[in-house]
């Protein structure tokens, strides 16, 4: 849960910082471009989030049914 949530909040930051910069938080030059693509890759790697919150459904539903 702490993946999947990390790497939300992270990509909800700098989502918000490009905006913040507009048209220059796109440019290589600054390091939000990096950040942001970074953010995005960590809710791919080790399988998306969605997929991350249907496992920990399928378990929880388990545990309590």
């Amino acid at each position: 849960m702490c993946k999947y949530y990390a790497s939300d909040v992270a990509m909800k930051v700098t989502v918000d910082a490009v905006q913040i910069l507009g048209g220059y938080g796109y440019m290589k030059e600054y390091p939000v471009e990096k950040m942001m693509r970074d953010a995005k890759i960590l809710q791919i790697y080790e399988g998306t989030n969605q997929i991350q919150r249907g496992i920990v459904a399928n378990a929880l539903l388990k545990e309590y049914y």
